[in-house]
Order: structure tokens, then C-alpha cells, then sequence
């Protein structure tokens, strides 16, 4: 299958490029995951959306998608908040379990938040947690030792910056204005200097351990991506993305670990998605801004209208949260299924006439499917292939008010429809649709109840019969709906 040109921006370059892959019609992705020490913020969950948007469009252009998407499962903030209730003289066996308990709740919780978005599981090839990957990120540094770009101390290996000529490539650092710094232990430092960073970190009182050529201890945040990378999509990876906060420190480190490693470029693009603000300002919890998508759904807004808000702005824009913002996405998603309603019906006409500027049903669509893979291809320019089905829309609904559309012109619209909808996941057809949605929330309302908890199981009949659900509670204990 041919694939279709894609142009993307290159952090590297800072300048809009084609896409060209190592191999022929395959891409290899990589995407830095969440830290599962919380619920993911809707911030996180804007990343996730760009990335998937990319798959998808890559996808639907031809390509085969190979998707490693990491889980960082161990982390400073992770052993904070699992160590905390463990006395100090509990054994490695203890803490491990400690930690592993915290990050498997959180991984579970992240997974359900995608798949409530429209990013199931099995979209991914790879999801690599990083505590399996432990004997590669030891290699990976003793082949950084050998080469003269690591060396140890007390018990923690550092990565020697000076050794590397284009460090600071992907940030663009002023390496002559910049002073270079002390060796640091910390995942994240301060984005003005120059740091030799940590590869390996010595063991201390109070945290879990593996064991090492340097002694026990574990991996330094930087170097679980690039092992995991490496190992799963080869010494060669055609785009790696993440949110802009990633570029420094996370993201340059990575291209110094690997490429100090390997001695050659080890990803082609670098794709960076932009922040998002709330109501104009950052998000903090301390401004009581701070948004997870269960905090939305308690709200009573839908998952996918958050996806939809989030893919109609371009990913390398800042984009402001508002509600709103959920009220205007909602409210252009109900337009696009009210048009897929009567695309899917017969139709008549209004019975007036003669119409001079009758138009082509079928050129028309193709112009539109023309101009929606254009935008898509062109750095994914969502607001103008947004723009192209919008227009579309508004044209055949005025024509079909005045001639009919024929059943063939009407199955046409509704396969470009089915397009749009693999890569937006916001017009099903309408059935199928509504009904995962409300097995879904009758399953919520059911684990609500199980836990006694009966104002949430109260709010979901409620959101359930604004929906025109009715539900019945039987007496055997399952729950039967209809719509009213």
C-alpha cells in the first residue's frame, strides 16, 4: 500500500519537514509515558491525545505503526510516596512490594482514563514498565563507561556532559553562555544549567534497590527511556515525542545516553506537544484548577467531548481549558451526529424550486476528503481539517434541504464520516455508541454501590437519564435499561 506524504515539525531542526522512516512504510514511535505515582492531570492527558491523533493519522496514511509507550514505574516521586508508611529497617522484598503496589493502581487508573478517550490498550505494540528493563539500562551505561561518557562515584554513575559535543542540541542550549554544573542526583534540575546528570543512582536508607557493577542501587529517570527504546524499537527510532517539558532535561539526556552509546543519530524527529492552561493560567491545585478526568466526568462532561476540545486546536498551540471550551466542543460533535442521523435516513425534499447553485454531492465530498487529508498531512493541521467536514456539512445539508440527496450521494458522506471518525473518535454510528457508553457507566454505577458510595451511584442515574436512559435494579441483584 502507498503510503501518504506526512510533514511534521522537528524540535531538532525547529523547521516543519517530511517525514522519512529508516524503513519503507513503517514508523517506529516512541512516547514517554506516565509516572504512575497519581492519577494522570488532563494536562498529561492532552499529550496522550496529540500522540494518538499522530498514530492515527499515520495509520489511516498508509503506514504501519510500531508504538513503544513507556510506564515509569520507578521514580524520585514514586519511592516518595511508597516508602512513607514503611519503617526504616523493612526489608528490599517490602519496598518493592510497597512500590509496586502504588504504580500498578495508578497504571490501571491510566489505562482506564485512555480507554474512556478513545485510546485502547491494544493500540500500542510495545508498553514497556521500566523496572523490567533493569539488565538493559545496565548495559546501556556500562557501553556509555567504555566510551569515556560515564564515570562512577560513591556508588552512583554520572554521565559526563563535557564528553558530548552537541549536548544541547534539542533544547538549543547556549553551551558557551551556560555554566557547566555539578554532578546532580535529582530526575529534574534546573533548566539553567548544565548538569553531568545521573545515570545510576547509589542506594540510601528508606528505598528500594537492585543490584549493580557499582553496587545497589537504582536507575537514574533518563536512562529507562533510552534502554527501553533501544531494546524494543532498535538503535534507530524515527519519531519520539512528548510534551514540550520534556525537551530539557528528559529528552536531551536521552539523545546523549543513546547516541553517546551507539555513535550515530538515534531518532529522526522529535514532536513536541504544547502545554495546556486552565481559564489562562497554569494548573496548580493550589489555584483550584487542577483537572484529572475523573474530576470531569464527576462534572458530568463526556470523555470524548474532552477529546474532541482538545483535538480541534493544534498540538504545538497552547491551549486554554475553559468550561466553556467542553460546551462548544460538545455542541460541534452534536452537530457532526446529527448530520450522521440524516445521512443515515432516506431524506426528502423540501419541494422547492428551481435551484440555481445545486451542487455535485459527490465532487463535493471528495473536495472535502481532499482537503481534510491535506490539513491532516500538513503538520496535523486539526483546525483546517476540522474546517473542510464543517463546511461539507453546512453544503449538504442545504442542498439536501432543497433536492434530496440519493442514497448513494448519502453513503458516500457517511463512508467520509467513517474516515473523519478513525482519526477524531467522535461520530460513531450512534447505536453501538451509546450503547458501550451506558454498559459503561452501568458498570461504574454498579461498582459505586458496591462500595456504599450512594451519592455517585445517585449521580449516575441521574446522568444516565439525562441521556434518555431509564435504568431497572431487579432483584437478582442486575440492572436493565431502555431509552425513554
Amino acid at each position: 500500500m502507498a503510503t501518504r506524504p506526512i510533514r511534521l515539525f522537528n524540535t531538532l531542526s525547529r523547521t516543519i519537514e517530511p517525514l522519512e522512516t529508516v524503513t519503507p512504510g513503517v514508523v517506529t514511535l516512541y512516547t514517554c509515558g506516565p509516572t504512575v505515582y497519581n492519577y494522570a492531570h488532563i494536562g498529561n492527558l492532552r499529550t496522550f491525545l496529540f500522540q494518538d491523533l499522530l498514530k492515527r493519522t499515520l495509520r489511516a496514511s498508509g503506514f504501519e505503526v510500531r508504538h513503544c509507550m513507556n510506564i515509569t514505574d520507578v521514580e524520585d516521586k514514586i519511592i516518595r510516596d511508597s516508602q512513607g508508611e514503611l519503617p526504616l529497617e523493612a526489608d528490599n522484598t517490602a519496598r518493592h512490594a510497597a512500590m509496586k503496589a502504588l504504580t500498578e493502581r495508578y497504571t490501571q487508573a491510566f489505562f482506564e482514563d485512555l480507554e474512556a478517550v478513545a485510546i485502547p490498550q491494544n493500540s500500542f505494540t510495545f508498553l514497556p514498565r521500566a523496572t523490567q528493563y533493569l539488565p538493559q539500562m545496565i548495559q546501556l551505561i556500562e557501553r556509555l563507561e567504555k566510551n569515556g561518557l560515564a564515570y562512577a562515584r560513591e556508588g552512583s554513575v554520572y554521565y559526563r556532559v563535557a564528553g558530548l559535543p552537541h549536548y544541547g542540541c534539542l533544547a538549543h542550549l547556549d553551551r558557551e553562555g551556560m555554566k557547566l554544573g555539578a554532578s546532580v542526583d535529582a530526575d529534574e534540575y534546573d533548566r539553567e544549567s548544565i548538569s553531568d546528570f545521573v545515570l545510576w543512582k547509589a542506594h540510601k536508607p528508606g528505598e528500594p534497590y537492585w543490584e549493580s557493577p557499582w553496587g545497589p542501587g537504582r536507575p537514574g529517570w533518563h536512562i529507562e527511556c533510552s534502554a527501553m527504546g533501544m531494546e524494543l524499537l532498535g538503535e534507530r527510532v524515527d519519531i519520539h515525542s512528548g510534551g514540550v517539558d520534556l525537551i530539557f532535561p528528559h529528552h536531551e539526556n536521552e539523545i546523549a545516553q543513546s547516541e553517546g552509546a551507539t555513535g550515530h543519530t538515534w531518532v529522526t524527529h522529535w514532536v513536541h506537544g504544547e502545554f495546556l492552561l486552565v481559564e489562562g493560567e497554569k494548573m496548580s491545585k493550589s489555584l483550584g484548577n487542577f483537572y484529572t478526568l475523573r474530576d470531569l466526568r464527576t462534572m458530568g462532561h463526556d470523555p470524548i467531548t474532552f477529546r474532541y476540545a482538545i483535538q480541534s486546536n493544534h498540538y504545538r498551540k497552547l491551549y486554554n481549558f475553559s468550561v466553556e471550551g467542553l460546551k462548544a466542543a460538545k455542541n460541534s460533535l452534536e452537530r457532526l451526529r446529527t448530520f450522521r442521523r440524516r445521512m443515515e435516513g432516506e431524506g426528502e425534499s423540501a419541494g422547492q424550486g428551481p435551484w440555481k447553485e445545486a451542487i455535485d454531492p459527490l465532487a463535493r465530498i471528495e473536495t472535502a476528503r481532499e482537503a481534510f487529508w491535506n490539513a491532516l498531512a500538513d503538520d496535523l493541521n486539526t483546525p483546517e481539517a476540522l474546517a473542510a467536514l464543517f463546511t461539507l456539512v453546512t453544503d449538504l445539508n442545504a442542498q439536501d434541504d432543497r433536492i434530496a440527496l440519493t442514497r448513494a450521494e448519502r453513503d458516500a458522506a457517511l463512508a467520509f464520516l467513517d474516515e473523519t471518525n478513525a482519526i477524531f473518535a467522535g461520530w460513531p454510528h450512534e447505536e453501538a455508541s451509546l450503547d458501550a457508553d451506558v454498559e459503561a457507566l452501568i458498570e461504574a454505577r454498579r461498582a459505586a454501590k458496591a462500595a456504599k458510595n450512594w451519592a455517585q451511584s445517585d449521580q449516575i442515574r441521574d446522568q444516565l437519564k439525562a441521556m434518555g436512559i431509564l435504568l431497572e435494579d431487579r432483584k437478582d441483584g442486575t440492572t436493565a435499561w431502555k431509552r425513554a
